[in-house]
């Protein structure tokens, strides 16, 4: 399953809309059913392979992003052969970070390590939302191109407020826009302190097993494009790769 979406510019004002919660937790309900990562088979790892390019650049990173059930989690990010970000956990016991500048892993808390992880997680920041604290609303509808979006709103501590597009038709999440409402001092530290992302799309979905995978995505920050390029694929399970540097 494919969708596709041109890179839309819209700054819109959504007002509150009654039954707001209930709605929102049903729109984004559905959309983790369709995503549909509890399938996920238990005796293999997803491996997802990112190719990472800047507009105006010939810049490229490739970033490897290993998953399998219980927690296991390893990400990989390269610059050319240059080991520049690594995160690696066995959902247990051991919690690693890859320290660029000194070149080697190194034990940090499983709080820390979640955090620095959920940028790369290729489940998107909706998963688990309840556990990270986010609260939803429903903030009306949408249309651009001729698709009809519904529009939630999500809240979360010390976060930037996200408002996120989905199709009425498919379900699916398309667009996610940031408000730039937390002070500098205040926003989210991840490689320094980040400003908000003006846009970002997700342009295609990849079919993978029984679930799907955003395999084509774009994102806007500090007027600068990015475009990321994926592939999904299972290998049979390895407890070693989430248990060694």
């Amino acid at each position: 399953m494919k969708k596709r979406l041109l890179i839309p510019f819209i700054i819109l004002l959504f007002p509150p809309v009654a039954g707001a919660q209930d709605t929102a937790e049903a729109i984004v309900g559905r959309y983790l059913r369709m995503l549909n990562y509890q399938a996920l088979p238990k005796d293999s790892t997803l491996v997802v392979e990112t190719t990472i390019s800047f507009f105006g650049s010939s810049d490229t990173l490739r970033m490897r992003r290993c998953y399998a059930p219980e927690g296991m989690m390893r990400v990989e990010l390269w610059q050319g052969d240059s080991l520049t970000t690594g995160y690696c956990t066995n959902g247990t016991t051991r919690f690693r970070k890859y320290m660029p500048y000194m070149q080697w892993w190194d034990n940090v808390s499983d709080s820390l390590l979640e955090r620095d992880m959920l940028p790369y997680d290729f489940r998107g920041p909706l998963y688990n939302w309840r556990e990270q604290g986010i609260t939803l609303d429903y903030r009306g509808q949408s249309s651009f191109k001729g698709q009809q979006l519904q529009v939630v709103r999500a809240r979360q501590k010390d976060h930037y407020t996200r408002l996120y597009m989905f199709e009425e038709q498919s379900g699916l999440l398309v667009v996610i826009l940031e408000e730039d409402d937390l002070p500098v001092d205040d926003r989210p530290y991840h490689r320094g302190r980040i400003s908000p992302i003006q846009y970002k799309v997700l342009h295609e979905y990849l079919p993978v097993g029984e679930s799907l995978v955003p395999s084509q995505e774009s994102f806007m920050r500090d007027n600068k494009l990015t475009v990321m390029k994926s592939t999904a694929h299972f290998v049979p399970r390895d407890p070693l790769l989430f248990n060694q540097d």
